[in-house]
């Protein structure tokens, strides 16, 4: 055997063992080494929360180009949830299949909460000009409610859908505060809590309890509603809190105030319930407490979900509705649960 020809082998056999150590091209592909599980988004406080908990799924973050964003709602038809940047007055649109963000509409007077009815129309609560409106199928756009008493509403922020296809709707008046979110101005009535449908030329107020209404939240049975009050926004001696109301009247009624929730250490703004009567809020309340807070039916805690940003709304998404869709400040995010949304 020649030099030449015993170089080249020796040359080989160690390039060949190198490469025997050296990482797969799929592992060199798979990106960042990802968290272990359980995802430290977790964080169970009592054994109640055990059965909505599962190790083995990670915190989600799909988009974070937002300004401030608002108001998830779910087409289970198309797969998708609309959501709001309220500040670029756009509703924006999240596609479960691809994972895709995109614009779904621009110039929405600035759309808050949003939410789809029975027939699969969309009803929007708007701060700039203040109104509720509905898409109709052919992409018209029909006015619910605008006007209390012959004057302009606050700045609705967001609604439940009836099963008769009535509206109940907040209007805090965020959107009146700064031009950031809507138009600034003077409130000209007092914060509460409204119903409107087809047949009337006005919304009914149905309770003004509430120093700023906000979050809104049918219960399974859809004989309660659940209303939380960001109040110390404005009035910081009054607690954070979230009520539940018994519906009479098919809903144009409400019966006394409860209050379920109260804090003086963090602000609830979105909410929703599972089937078993769990309430599921967004917190705003610093680091270590930005994200979700799960109670109990009687009012206690019993998990969160930790989150790097404040989150101001959230909705359970997916075929069986066990995907909790947040909408955390500039970004969105989900997390797969146990649970089952409302």
């Amino acid at each position: 055997m020649d030099m030449n020809r015993r170089h080249f082998l020796g040359t080989s056999a160690a390039v060949a063992a190198t490469a025997a150590l050296a990482p797969t091209a799929w592992a060199q592909d798979a990106g960042p080494t990802p968290s272990r599980y359980p995802d430290p988004a977790w964080e169970v406080l009592d054994a109640r929360f055990e059965p909505y908990y599962l190790f083995n799924t990670p915190l989600e973050r799909h988009w974070s180009d937002g300004l401030w964003l608002e108001g998830p709602a779910w087409n289970a038809v198309g797969r998708y949830a609309v959501f709001s940047d309220i500040p670029r007055a756009r509703q924006m649109r999240w596609d479960e299949a691809s994972g895709t963000v995109s614009v779904l509409r621009e110039g929405v007077g600035h759309a808050n909460g949003n939410a789809f009815d029975h027939h699969g129309r969309l009803v929007v609560c708007e701060h700039s000009p203040a109104r509720v409106v509905r898409y109709e199928w052919d992409g018209s756009v029909r006015v619910l409610a605008s006007e209390f008493r012959g004057k302009p509403l606050n700045a609705p922020n967001d609604l439940v859908i009836l099963p008769n296809d009535g509206v109940i709707f907040s209007d805090p008046g965020y959107g009146a505060h700064v031009d950031y979110e809507g138009s600034k101005r003077a409130l000209q009535l007092t914060p509460a809590i409204y119903y409107v449908d087809d047949t009337l030329d006005e919304p009914q107020r149905l309770s003004d309890e509430l120093a700023k209404p906000n979050g809104l939240a049918l219960s399974a049975d859809g004989r309660y509603l659940y209303a939380s009050d960001t109040a110390p926004s404005h009035f910081p001696e009054l607690p954070a809190s979230v009520s539940r109301f018994a519906l009479s009247d098919a809903g144009r009624a409400l019966g006394a105030r409860e209050m379920i929730v109260s804090s003086h250490d963090e602000t609830y703004d979105g909410i929703a319930l599972d089937v078993d009567g769990n309430l599921w809020a967004s917190v705003s309340g610093g680091e270590g407490r930005d994200g979700v807070s799960i109670f109990a039916p009687g009012g206690e805690r019993i998990g969160r979900i930790r989150l790097p940003e404040v989150c101001a709304n959230l909705c359970f998404v997916g075929a069986q509705r066990n995907r909790l869709l947040m909408t955390a400040s500039r970004s969105i995010y989900t997390l797969y649960t146990n649970a089952r949304g409302v």
